[in-house]
């Protein structure tokens, strides 16, 4: 893929797998899709139209992309309005598109003039610039000159550094050009492995317009988030920490002489907000347990902080290992506290129920897994004196209009309450706060209204 195209575009056929980390049952488990387009490309372009079909209950969807070195358009799938994509989005997709082909970034570190790295594999040159966040290595053979990998180093909020590797195989000719017809695809860290297979190469001198930009469209300034807490007490003893710009909601149970928390999403950063809240709850007071209702990141995410501070965090059934993977995985691009001053990780799985109590007051924490129609580890918080249970996400009841008959999620919470025979008045979710115009707080006569 040395020689230049001139004005020309390279045109693919392409078909792939792809694994996903979606809201799954356990810890590292993959959503599978199969997907499969046609790519244009030159160096200073890249289109893409594709559709994408889930493996495990077949239902297509479309996509387009059209990059070029000032723009992108993206509309995603199922949408029929463009994506509003941003400056940083457009900068970091002339590395992204090296999942298909790598001509425009081989172009972005000539135009750059980067220089060999002083050290490289056996056999290989290497060569290695950051844009924005990601650092990004070539690994080009010297044996033929052809790219053999590249090696993508960047940040992510849950999982901490995180390596993408794109290895190029089966090389062939087009014309002129070489470029390769498989792409083994490795990331979060080696745990997922991907494959796209291009096939049926030929050169054009121009490509269709897939997409067309509104009036007034522009990439959009990366913003920084501006977070909103609110904390109020809603029972003596029970406080709810409000973050508003992830719409959660967060327990913090307070004993005698020491603190509870349940949940902390998406990141270490909302859960130093949270330490900073639970303070401003109870001044002075240590924080025992971290506890998470299941593995998704909403709930867990913002788990670090509070290994940092000593907690004991506790999990539902299957989660240990993930935890204390989650505790140990580097976050050198983006350091927090652990990382900056590591502690070791204490983590208690609840396969079944566990009270905790100050010999006054009392919490019932109790494992539901797979009936909650969601994940295996799920696990609700029982308040006996209050008759109130706090969960994640399975019970939200819509604020206007009637009670609907209850979805798989409700039914299997309701039944979980009746198996377990707790007097229940009243279910607080932590998840969606306000964004889905659902009940967060709930009559748990609402429930036995949708049961009927």
């Amino acid at each position: 893929m040395g020689q230049p195209l001139g004005a020309n575009y390279l045109v693919f056929g392409y078909r792939e797998t792809v694994h996903e980390l979606e809201h799954n049952r356990v810890p590292w488990q993959t959503t599978d899709y199969a997907r499969r387009g046609t790519l244009w490309v030159r160096p200073d372009a890249f289109l893409k139209q594709d559709t994408l079909t889930r493996l495990a209950q077949p239902h297509s969807s479309f996509s387009r992309t059209q990059w070029s070195t000032t723009n992108l358009l993206y509309r995603d799938y199922g949408d029929t309005a463009l994506f509003a994509a941003t400056q940083v989005q457009q900068q970091d997709y002339v590395f992204r598109a090296a999942r298909y082909s790598p001509l425009s970034l081989l172009t972005y570190f000539q135009q750059h003039h980067v220089a060999p790295d002083a050290t490289a594999p056996a056999g290989l040159v290497a060569y290695h610039l950051t844009l924005n966040q990601t650092r990004v290595q070539l690994l080009i053979r010297t044996q033929d000159a052809r790219l053999a990998q590249v090696r993508l180093l960047s940040p992510d909020e849950l999982l901490g550094d995180v390596t993408t590797i794109f290895r190029y195989e089966a090389y062939t000719h087009v014309g002129p050009l070489t470029y390769p017809t498989r792409v083994q695809v490795e990331k979060l860290n080696g745990r997922v492995h991907e494959e796209v297979h291009l096939f049926a190469a030929t050169l054009q001198p121009t490509a269709p317009t897939l997409l067309v930009a509104p009036a007034g469209y522009h990439l959009l300034p990366d913003q920084p988030v501006h977070p909103q807490v609110h904390v109020e007490t809603y029972r003596p003893r029970l406080h709810l920490v409000e973050l508003k710009h992830t719409d959660d909601r967060v327990l913090v149970v307070e004993f005698d002489h020491f603190l509870l928390v349940a949940e902390a999403p998406l990141s270490s950063a909302n859960g130093e907000l949270i330490l900073q809240a639970a303070q401003q709850v109870a001044p002075g007071k240590p924080i025992r347990y971290f506890v998470a209702g299941h593995h998704h990141p909403h709930y867990l995410g913002g788990m670090r902080p509070f290994v940092h501070r000593g907690a004991t965090v506790l999990v539902g059934p299957g989660d240990a290992a993930y935890v204390r993977y989650l505790a140990t995985a580097p976050h050198t691009l983006r350091p927090d506290s652990l990382q900056r001053d590591p502690r070791p990780v204490q983590v208690k799985e609840i396969t079944r129920r566990k009270t905790i109590t100050d010999g006054q007051f009392e919490m019932q924490i109790f494992c539901i897994g797979a009936q909650s129609a969601h994940t295996d580890d799920y696990l609700i918080y029982y308040f006996p004196r209050e008759k109130v249970v706090f969960e994640d996400d399975l019970a939200g009841i819509r604020q206007q209009g009637p009670v609907r008959k209850a979805s798989a999620r409700q039914a299997g919470l309701y039944r979980a309450i009746k198996d377990l025979g707790l007097e229940v008045t009243t279910v607080v979710q932590s998840w969606p706060v306000s964004a889905a115009s659902l009940k967060t707080i709930i009559p748990f006569t609402d429930l036995e209204q949708a049961m009927q």
